[in-house]
């Protein structure tokens, strides 16, 4: 399977980072269920370097953990990511692991075709306390249930092919940025 894309918006966000602006980095994982153009679902499209958002988001969360990381030569650590085997780590290295759980009722019905990081200011509508948000993007005529009120920068996307999802599964995801 293909790594995922780092889009343009991301490519603006590693800049402001750099240049020190007052925003953080990789925050949240959106997860959706794509739309027409997923026709066939072992060939998803490809994602475009312009996107700012998922085709259609369903859900999305807060990392529960980042942290630095080190490829584990021995090929023994747990965390695999596109085969390659990582270890945390204490010390600062140029590899950061930023990790996401949707737990079964967050993903329940969702059929997972693609997913992206978001960071540099993400923000839920007034009054939602969650780490978790449904609905997508708020809009009050075009999506007035939505909870996300600022979507911040898509940092990375990635189309999956349909791995035959059910409701009530869980679903872990790990991404990993090399600088």
């Amino acid at each position: 399977m293909p790594a995922g894309l780092i889009t343009d918006s991301g490519r603006v966000l590693m800049a402001r980072l750099l240049r020190g602006d007052t925003l953080e980095g990789i925050t949240h994982c959106a997860i959706g269920d794509g739309d027409d153009s997923f026709a066939n679902p072992l060939d998803p499209p490809s994602p475009s370097r312009t996107q700012t958002a998922l085709k259609h988001e369903c859900a999305r969360k807060k990392y529960y953990k980042r942290s630095f990381l080190r490829v584990d030569p021995a090929g023994q650590a747990l965390l695999v990511v596109n085969g390659v085997h990582y270890l945390e780590t204490t010390s600062p290295t140029n590899i950061i692991g930023v990790s996401f759980v949707f737990d079964e009722t967050e993903a329940n019905g969702i059929t997972v075709k693609e997913y992206g990081f978001f960071g540099g200011g993400v923000a839920y509508i007034q009054g939602h306390t969650s780490d978790y948000a449904e609905g997508g993007v708020y809009n009050a005529v075009s999506n007035p249930s939505g909870k996300v009120l600022n979507p911040g920068y898509l940092y990375e996307i990635k189309n999956l092919p349909d791995f035959n999802k059910v409701a009530d599964t869980r679903i872990e995801l790990v991404g990993v940025i090399k600088v």
